[in-house]
């Protein structure tokens, strides 16, 4: 063979190779996927810049900048937590309820209506509700101990004050996972303690308790990790310095009770034999269209 023709086939063959080169970094040049950066605002907002979808329902508006709770609770949880987790859960609902049984109604309906099916409705009302109970009854230079009727229900009902605050704690600190740890009475004003899984409240249908919702605490991780990591004890220590007991009292004293027994129980906790007919009231801040 001339060399001419050696000369050709080479530059022939070195020109594939290189195409086949040049293909496949065009194939793989993909630029890098930008991180996207939670914007905080320091802690001194009020929220009112926090708008849900146009839709039937409407974010809660907090009764205190994001930075009222430090040091207890940081601003920047805080901020995250109702800007960004339960915004998206108003969002979700008021796009997940078009075309809906549930279109309509307020959302104390929902809950009375609900099919646990229905695991959309289930776990964006759910949120929305509970976060708008959580942020209610949390307030700066709040904490102690309750006063008036609800002091002597908690001191017949878990012994004192102390008793309450033990059970309560050791609830919490055995959901697994995601959920919400609940104060409740039922309509004689005795009081339980009661766990729910994910966004679930003792509102719902069909759980296997029920009663009037009168404090809750938030144990899912975004509630708490950027402060307290897994120092779940820590958590919800501080919380009981924030709690906004007059608010609980409100709840506690706004419905009619039945006579009760000064006889002193123990709080079963998750307890399935609260009356089925109690009343629930007390859904804060619902809008609908």
């Amino acid at each position: 063979m001339k060399s001419s023709q050696l000369l050709v086939i080479t530059l022939a063959l070195t020109t594939v190779v290189s195409c086949k080169k040049n293909t496949l970094v065009e194939q793989v040049d993909v630029p890098a996927t930008p991180i996207e950066v939670v914007k905080v605002k320091n802690g001194f907002s009020n929220a009112t810049d926090v708008k849900a979808i146009e839709g039937a329902f409407k974010m809660y508006e907090l009764p205190y900048v994001y930075k009222a709770l430090e040091p207890n609770f940081d601003a920047t949880t805080i901020e995250i937590h109702y800007s960004k987790h339960h915004l998206g859960y108003v969002n979700n609902l008021n796009k997940a309820v078009i075309g809906t049984k549930y279109e309509f109604l307020k959302l104390n309906d929902i809950f009375k209506n609900l099919n646990l099916a229905d695991t959309e409705i289930r776990n964006n009302a759910g949120g929305f509700y509970n976060h708008n109970f959580f942020w209610e009854n949390m307030s700066a230079n709040a904490g102690g101990e309750p006063e008036g009727d609800l002091m002597e229900a908690i001191v017949r009902d878990f012994v004192s004050f102390d008793g309450f605050r033990s059970q309560f704690t050791e609830a919490s600190l055995k959901v697994f996972g995601s959920g919400w740890t609940w104060l409740v009475s039922d309509k004689s004003g005795k009081l339980r303690i009661v766990t729910t899984p994910n966004n679930d409240n003792p509102l719902m249908k069909n759980l296997g308790f029920s009663g009037i919702p009168l404090l809750n605490l938030d144990m899912w991780e975004h509630a708490y990790y950027l402060k307290f990591q897994n120092r779940k004890r820590d958590y919800v220590n501080t919380f009981f310095s924030v709690i906004n007991w007059s608010e609980v009292l409100k709840k506690y004293d706004a419905f009619p009770k039945v006579a009760v027994s000064a006889t002193t129980t123990t709080t079963i906790l998750n307890e399935t034999n609260v009356p089925a007919d109690v009343k629930s009231t007390l859904v804060p801040v619902e809008e609908s269209k």
